[in-house]
């Protein structure tokens, strides 16, 4: 079942499940913050935190139903799952039933900052080598249907690698690329861009509703993007109301 959508002034079915993906330093949480001043119509929504024991019951149950199909997919010549890879594959089993009732249960929209295509990028890219097997693509066929079902709209940001590359130097936070050369910098994007090409591809493909915004950060300031989404959202932001 399709995530339930409104209908907005314009008679376009307003997204439900949102997701904001991009390369490092496109402004994913820069336009999180923007967006999270209006907590009456969006929503910022984290993955389930395994280290966070209101979550055990989501991670047991979504966990151990992925176990058969892990062991019957192992091969000893692969290195094994890490405990942070099983807990994002048991996030990408379970998490679209989760956030399906949180938008039966709220008139927000639900924004994910790295949600499953981020998740889905990095299991498919980094995994270990059995999930890689053509054995495994019934698995990785399922997790796509799911969130094809669940996704209604995704916000891809991105600008140029001069651009990016000046934002990681620059943040305060640490990142693997912060100190590389710019041509090693340019890679690692480049591979991240072709991760997500391959990942949105895929999805698209098992669903018609799926919609791509992309923004280019580097020309278009973040207010301009806000509202653009607001009015993609249905809500006039001159007024303030919902529509």
């Amino acid at each position: 079942m399709k995530s339930v959508s409104l209908i907005d002034g314009r008679g376009l079915k307003t997204p439900r499940v949102v997701e904001i993906i991009g390369p490092a330093g496109a402004g994913k949480t820069t336009l999180c913050q923007a967006l999270n001043h209006y907590p009456k119509q969006i929503r910022l929504y984290d993955f389930p935190d395994v280290r966070k024991i209101v979550y055990a019951p989501f991670f047991v149950w979504y966990g151990v139903s992925l176990v058969p199909t892990l062991m019957r997919l192992y091969q000893r010549k692969s290195r094994q799952l890490t405990r942070r890879e099983f807990a994002w594959l048991t996030i990408l089993n379970g998490w679209p039933s989760v956030l399906l009732n949180e938008v039966k249960n709220c008139n927000q929209v639900i924004i994910l900052d790295q949600g499953p295509i981020y998740l889905l990028a990095e299991m498919r890219e980094f995994g270990p080598g059995y999930l890689k097997s053509q054995e495994a693509e019934k698995l990785w066929q399922n997790l796509y249907c799911r969130w094809a079902k669940t996704l209604d709209l995704i916000i891809w940001l991105d600008t140029t690698d001069e651009y990016l590359v000046d934002r990681i130097r620059g943040r305060a936070q640490d990142h693997v690329m912060k100190d590389e050369p710019p041509a090693t910098v340019s890679e690692f994007l480049v591979c991240y861009r072709r991760m997500y090409d391959l990942v949105l591809s895929t999805l698209m493909a098992n669903t018609f509703g799926l919609r791509v915004l992309r923004f280019d950060t580097g020309k278009q300031p973040t207010d301009e993007i806000v509202n653009h989404l607001l009015i993609e959202f249905g809500h006039d932001d001159k007024s303030h109301d919902w529509k």
